[in-house]
């Protein structure tokens, strides 16, 4: 057998499942991203005839070997069920294309027990953005058990910023907006909310929002509001900030003091405009928020 050099696209890879747990070989194709169609058939077998991937059923994993040329810990699956999990996870890794830290390295780092609900954490805009992912059949057992992870992770500062997706409105709206004390905490449906997550902060897509928040406003101290002005709040809940929209459910339960403009995108402005009749509304272009290269075009 011919020894095979690693290439970066193979530490790669190593790295992607070292952070997830495993990855198919589809996914492992967007790694390589060749011209040629079979090349990353072809590169994965070749790792596996080395040692340095293991196969099961449809999962590709690390082994000893390929984890130590990373410096990193075999994972192990303790539920073969949570495969399924990981691979989920390993596609929005990929998808959103950013740096990514895993579960078992948050806890460690924070000295947590190995019974937590966050997947990882987005290091992302001089935050770290702990990820959550509700599945379509959770129950409400589940929503309890993860928002009590969210309040202790927020009280005890490890996870002031956080990022839920959801795969459909329904499990949305049952995880409901509770109360919350994260700077923020997204609540968005997945895959499109994950688009939108990266996109939001891009310069160009944050010079698009702030350009409807008037001259003279300042950054708010108040947890329900962004921008302020002597004369009004701003709020910007495109991401569905749950945490703002706690604070805001605070507001105007202990009477407002003087009005809020919600800066949300079309397609909730329905949802806002219930939730918040005394609110004034801004809803912005979905199109131009999902898709910037469009709003850099009409610029």
């Amino acid at each position: 057998m011919n020894a095979i050099e690693l290439t970066d696209s193979d530490i790669n890879l190593f790295r992607l499942i070292a952070t997830t747990g495993c990855c198919t070989v589809a996914q492992a194709s967007k790694i390589y991203n060749a011209d040629n169609k079979w090349y990353h058939y072809k590169r994965v077998q070749r790792l596996r005839t080395n040692g340095y991937l293991a196969k099961k059923s449809t999962y590709l994993e690390l082994t000893s070997k390929s984890a130590e040329v990373i410096g990193e810990n075999k994972y192990r699956f303790r539920n073969p069920d949570m495969r399924e999990t990981s691979i989920e996870l390993s596609e929005i890794v990929l998808a959103a294309q950013l740096e990514f830290i895993s579960n078992r390295t948050l806890r460690t780092l924070y000295n947590l027990n190995r019974k937590t609900f966050f997947k990882g954490a987005f290091p992302f805009g001089g935050k770290q953005y702990f990820l959550y992912i509700m599945s379509e059949d959770a129950k409400a057992n589940y929503y309890g058990q993860v928002q009590a992870e969210l309040k202790l992770l927020s009280v005890s500062n490890i996870a002031p910023h956080a990022v839920i997706f959801a795969p459909n409105p329904k499990v949305m709206a049952a995880f409901g907006v509770g109360t919350f004390h994260q700077k923020e905490l997204f609540l968005l449906p997945y895959p499109t909310g994950l688009n939108l997550f990266v996109n939001f902060f891009s310069p160009l897509i944050q010079e698009y929002v702030k350009s409807f928040i008037p001259n003279g406003a300042v950054i708010s101290t108040h947890p329900h509001a962004h921008y302020e002005t002597v004369a009004s709040y701003y709020t910007i809940l495109i991401l569905n900030d749950l945490a703002k929209r706690s604070a805001l459910d605070a507001y105007y339960y202990l009477g407002q003091q003087k009005p809020v403009t919600i800066i949300c995108l079309e397609s909730q402005q329905e949802l806002f405009s219930k939730h918040y009749p005394q609110a004034k509304i801004i809803a912005l272009s979905d199109i131009k928020i999902y898709e910037k290269e469009k709003l850099n075009a009409n610029n």
